[in-house]
C-alpha cells in the first residue's frame, strides 16, 4: 500500500477534477465567454506580449487588447484555462521541462489571454482537465518524502518552496476555481446536472 497522504491527495485532486469538469460541462454556451466578475483594467501603460515574444508597443492595439483581457479575465473558459494551467505547471516544478498539451502547448494563459484569436472550447478544457488528471496520477504515483521536500528551482515562481506545499494548495486552487464557475452558472440558472 502507498502512503495514505499520497492517496488522500489523490483522491482530493480528483474531486476537485470532478467539480471543475462538472461546472464546464453544465456551462451554457451564452455564458461560456461571459465575464464572473468585473475586472479592472490594467495598469496604463501596460503592454501586451506576441506569441513570439515580442512586445506590442502600438498603443492603439494595447488599449484594444486590454479591453478584450478584462472581457476575458473572468470567463468561465479562461478561469478553468488558468486553474488547470497552475496545476500542470506547478505539478511539473520546473523540475523537468514543461509542455502544456495541445492545443494549450505554446500558448501561456498569462500572456496569449488577449490575443488568443477565439476562448477554448468545453471539450478543449475538458481535455486539459484529463490530462492534468493523468499528471496527478504520474506524479503522485512514485512521490516519497524525499522528492515531495524537494525545493523548487528559482526558476519556478515559488522557487525554493519544498514541492509538496505547492502541489497540496493546487486543490483549494482548483475547488476555488471549479465553484466560481458552479455558483456564476446556478445563479444565472443552470442546475448542476444529474
Amino acid at each position: 500500500m502507498g502512503s495514505i497522504w499520497v492517496e488522500s491527495l489523490t483522491v482530493s485532486f480528483e474531486q476537485a477534477f470532478s467539480l471543475l469538469s462538472a461546472a464546464v460541462r453544465d456551462c451554457p454556451d451564452q455564458l461560456w465567454e461571459s465575464s464572473m466578475w468585473d475586472v479592472p483594467a490594467p495598469a496604463p501603460g501596460s503592454q501586451f506580449i506576441r506569441s513570439d515574444w515580442t512586445q506590442i508597443t502600438d498603443e492603439a492595439e494595447n488599449a484594444a487588447l486590454s479591453r478584450r483581457w478584462v472581457e476575458r479575465y473572468s470567463a468561465p473558459w479562461s478561469v478553468a484555462w488558468h486553474a488547470l494551467e497552475c496545476v500542470d505547471y506547478d505539478l511539473n516544478g520546473d523540475l523537468a521541462p514543461w509542455v502544456p498539451p495541445p492545443p494549450f502547448s505554446e500558448h501561456p494563459h498569462w500572456r496569449d489571454l488577449a490575443t488568443l484569436s477565439t476562448a477554448w472550447s468545453q471539450t478543449q478544457i475538458l481535455g486539459y482537465v484529463d490530462h492534468c488528471t493523468q499528471q496527478v496520477r504520474t506524479t503522485l504515483a512514485d512521490m516519497t518524502d524525499e522528492k515531495a521536500a524537494t525545493p523548487l528551482p528559482e526558476s519556478h515562481r515559488y522557487g525554493g518552496q519544498p514541492h509538496a506545499l505547492i502541489i497540496t494548495a493546487l486543490i483549494g486552487h482548483t475547488t476555488e476555481h471549479g465553484s466560481q464557475i458552479r455558483q456564476f452558472i446556478t445563479a444565472a440558472g443552470t442546475p448542476p446536472s444529474a
